[in-house]
């Protein structure tokens, strides 16, 4: 595992600050240290970065703490939020931050970083810095969690990004570029290692390799705090999946190891707890399985590995409450999956990266302060099937037999097993079994295969049937939206139509219609508002049955549907895919 360890002197906790480089230092790990504005104020802190870099030490630049009496007298700006400025004032501060920079330490920055650096601000800072190889660009599934946690005050929306380090877009710094020519020219790491199953549940900004985050979320008891290393340990599994490749990072401010108003407890007991997760990468480092790096060794070392193309997984498990539950996750240059094993295997979160949807954020553009990529299912934030009175977005298996309808979502599985070949990554889920009411017992096996191009191959094996002779109906089920926050957006416009024995189409207007076929080979939504199409295809030979409904307003969504009626060692072979649509 690769880890880069990241601090930000910040003058009014300075001491707290030489605190963590000397945990770090003591222990041998390397930092990257990033430079605030406010800090290039204070004599003393120049004093010591300068000494820093004399020491071969690597200094980048912070643009999030901006605020401070000099920043405001010099640009007449106040927020500290560089996402929500305009593109001319954006300039304006990142020419005067870098200016300052150069003329205390007659060079260039050796990294960038925010909480969130939008396309427009990364092509900027490459013009003024053209040798910067690496920037932390974005919080992952910053949203609207963390904006009801933060008690409507955080105005920071920035999900669909990958987990990981990734090349950005050009247009969209949160989109994996998909190849060279359509990438920014730089290295993108998150802001912080995320908790994989709370980010999508909750919030985001307690579950992830922030010692003192976990505190404000109550992970902890007394001056214990397995969670820590925990979420460590899970990071390092990741190599398992992904080539040997895993990586974490921790970009702590010092104001989390002395009194921090979001915390209960004493200082000691963060310091500790922080200063603990250092001790434990020493110690992987001592083992060989851990190598620490600045940020710039990393950027050099992923040039080196892992090409733009290159797809990423990670297999997460629920390390805090004991749920047991289990996420998957699939990313590359043209799609980013989630599976939820705790319902049934069903596909809860879908990004179509390769639509290429632009953005950026800041009073100058159509998206002010949404930076998130969209997404064309997300059942945390549009339901899910346990909790609404009609399910929400989402993917499942419907198996019909008689009268009688059970939904694979019911089944709560928990674990998966996970292989690469040549075409991809396959996802096996466990077996799910169904009982009828009359006594009629199915095992439905499902495998998912994730290729290039946006595709994902779904697999739905009839296992077993206690009665031989019994057939059932499978009925492969896609209910999609589209948006970027938990709010529903405006379906006119979305096309659906269904091609088969007869080809039928009808443009979204709330209005509960369907169009179906026999014979069916697909069904398809159009979705305009994020130049997008999402095809449901027959991969076995055309279904008994295709289908596409329109939702209503207190149900904003679209149904996609392929069935089959078979029987026992039958399967249903389907391929959800995305792609561009101008």
């Amino acid at each position: 595992m690769i880890v880069n360890i990241l601090h930000r002197p910040v003058p009014e906790h300075y001491e707290f600050f030489r605190m963590q480089q000397e945990w770090a230092e003591n222990l041998g790990l390397k930092t990257t240290v990033m430079a605030t504005y406010p800090s290039l104020q204070k004599p003393e802190i120049i004093e010591y970065l300068k000494d820093w870099i004399g020491r071969g030490g690597e200094l980048g630049i912070y643009f999030t703490e901006l605020r401070c009496p000099e920043f405001m007298e010099k640009t007449g700006l106040e927020m500290d939020a560089v996402w929500l400025y305009a593109t001319d004032e954006k300039r304006r501060i990142f020419e005067l931050v870098v200016g300052e920079f150069r003329e205390h330490f007659g060079r260039d920055p050796d990294a960038l970083a925010g909480y969130h650096l939008d396309a427009v601000s990364l092509g900027i800072l490459k013009e003024l810095c053209p040798a910067v190889d690496i920037a932390v660009v974005g919080c992952f599934e910053e949203g609207v969690r963390v904006f009801h946690g933060c008690n409507h005050s955080w105005y920071l929306f920035n999900e669909g990004m990958p987990w990981n380090p990734w090349y950005p877009a050009k247009d969209n710094a949160l989109r994996p570029a998909a190849n060279e020519e359509d990438a920014l020219g730089i290295v993108a790491v998150p802001h912080l290692s995320r908790d994989m199953v709370l980010a999508y549940e909750g919030r985001d900004d307690f579950w992830a390799s922030h010692p003192g985050d976990v505190m404000r979320g109550m992970g902890y008891e007394g001056e214990e705090c397995p969670y820590n290393l925990n979420l460590v340990d899970q990071y390092l599994a990741q190599e398992k999946y992904n080539g040997g490749f895993s990586y974490y990072n921790v970009f702590v401010g010092p104001g989390w190891i002395t009194h921090n108003m979001n915390i209960d407890d004493p200082p000691e007991v963060a310091q500790k707890l922080h200063r603990e997760q250092y001790e434990y990468f020493a110690e992987l480092r001592s083992q060989g399985r851990l190598t620490d790096m600045t940020l710039t060794e990393f950027a050099k070392w992923f040039r080196e590995h892992r090409p733009i193309e290159m797809p990423e997984v990670f297999l997460a498990s629920d390390i805090l409450y004991g749920s047991k539950k289990k996420y998957f996750w699939y990313k590359d240059t043209d799609m980013r999956v989630l599976v939820d094993m705790a319902q049934g295997g069903s596909i809860g979160d879908l990004r179509a990266y390769n639509a290429r949807v632009a953005a950026f954020t800041g009073s100058d553009s159509p998206n002010l302060d949404i930076g998130i990529y969209p997404y064309l299912i997300q059942s945390q934030h549009r339901t899910g099937v346990a909790n609404h009175a009609f399910d929400g977005a989402r993917t499942t298996l419907e198996v019909t037999h008689g009268e009688e309808t059970l939904d694979l979502c019911a089944c709560r599985l928990l674990d998966a097993d996970l292989a690469q070949n040549e075409d991809g990554y396959h996802l096996q889920v466990p077996p799910a079994r169904l009982r009828f009411s009359d006594g009629l017992e199915v095992t439905i096996e499902t495998g998912y295969d994730f290729l290039p191009g946006g595709r994902v191959e779904v697999t739905r094996k009839l296992a077993e049937v206690s009665r031989k002779d019994a057939r059932v109906t499978l009925r492969e089920y896609v209910k999609g939206s589209y948006g970027w926050t938990e709010y529903p957006e405006d379906m006119h416009g979305i096309v659906l139509r269904v091609s088969g024995e007869s080809e039928e189409s009808l443009t979204y207007d709330y209005r509960t219609r369907i169009i179906r076929t026999e014979a069916a080979t697909e069904v398809a939504a159009v979705v305009p508002q994020i130049e997008t199409e999402l095809r449901l295809s027959s991969l076995d030979g055309p279904a008994d049955l295709g289908e596409a409904r329109e939702g209503h307003l207190f149900s904003p969504f679209y149904t996609l549907t392929m069935e089959k009626t078979l029987g026992a060692g039958e399967s249903l072979k389907t391929c959800l895919s995305m792609h561009r649509t101008s």
